[in-house]
């Protein structure tokens, strides 16, 4: 996210470019919204799904709610008016702050989920005891917080003045780059490092079950637990391939970066900013996908709610 008042002056966008790019853009808008909204309602109202682990789920579908309404029309603006910037000095401070929130969100969250299916595998009985609901909003508002005083901070210290008259890049490269390493490179490690030991758990779960072999009649506490451990370990796969695509829709843009760092900017490279923030943006319509195909329980209650059939609420569990 980074472009060159200079490079502007020599560089236009045509209708051969602004009208694909805006298909796109629009198309994605409106798919993540309303994706990322069905998710959310039968979160919040079908019994099976309110648990306090698809709570962090709900806390991602409205980062992508937030990323989509905030990024995605400020960018139909930047393609439509450019050179100029119609939106002035106060409307870069945004944009420039809704791109940092887009990296800092989701991959916050992601960590997040991460250590907790990383918790439910590797311990499933004291996973039981410790969490809850409540537990989980409360992490969860942290982390809003978090998020959201760490942007206001970068706005604050990270800023330069600009003219208003075109759209800059105006956050000071010492500060973004610490952000990026802290909030990108740091947490791929350690949910990298998380994963792993999550996988030599699920290997030695299915050892142990293969060395009960077939169990008859009789199925002991501790099968039970291996079996439900099992079930944990399917959602942190479900968790794995939204990390992997998201980390599959960052590389374009961290390649941009690159480019960025060593002052190689061109009208293709601005172009290609435009498109990167499209594939950006795009995940948040990817992930409420691997959901629904992970995961019969997010089918039934979407097919409900799509089919005006009244979710299954957690007050009909009294």
């Amino acid at each position: 996210m980074n472009r060159s008042t200079t490079i502007a002056e020599a560089c236009s966008f045509n209708l051969d470019f602004q009208i694909p790019i805006s298909i796109l853009l629009g198309a994605t808008f409106v798919l993540s919204v309303s994706e990322n909204i069905v998710v959310s309602i039968v979160i919040c109202l079908d019994k099976k799904l309110r648990r306090p682990s698809n709570g962090y789920l709900l806390s991602l579908a409205l980062s992508d709610i937030c990323i989509s309404f905030g990024l995605i029309p400020m960018e139909m603006i930047y393609v439509w008016s450019y050179a100029d910037w119609p939106l002035g000095s106060k409307g870069t401070d945004i944009l420039n702050s809704v791109w940092l929130f887009s990296l800092a969100s989701p991959f916050a969250t992601l960590l997040i989920i991460t250590a907790d299916r990383y918790k439910a595998v590797m311990s499933l009985v004291r996973y039981k005891e410790v969490v809850s609901w409540g537990r989980t909003m409360i992490i969860i508002g942290i982390l809003w917080l978090y998020t959201f005083v760490i942007v206001v901070l970068m706005a604050t210290l990270a800023f330069n003045p600009t003219s208003g008259a075109a759209y800059e890049w105006n956050v000071k490269y010492k500060y973004y780059y610490a952000f990026l390493g802290v909030h990108i490179v740091l947490p791929l490690l350690i949910i990298c490092g998380l994963y792993y030991k999550i996988y030599k758990k699920a290997v030695e779960n299915r050892q142990q079950l293969l060395s009960r072999g077939q169990l008859h009649t009789g199925i002991t506490s501790a099968s039970d637990t291996i079996r439900a451990t099992r079930m944990e370990v399917k959602m942190a796969k479900t968790v794995g391939f939204v990390f992997l695509f998201l980390v599959i829709v960052w590389i374009p843009v961290l390649i941009l970066e690159i480019f960025y760092a060593t002052g190689s900017q061109s009208c293709l490279i601005e172009k290609l900013g435009v498109v990167s923030l499209w594939i950006t943006c795009s995940n948040g319509m990817i992930n409420p996908v691997v959901y629904s195909l992970r995961n019969k329980d997010f089918r039934r209650a979407i097919l409900q709610l799509i089919h005006c059939k009244r979710p299954r609420s957690a007050s009909a569990l009294a």
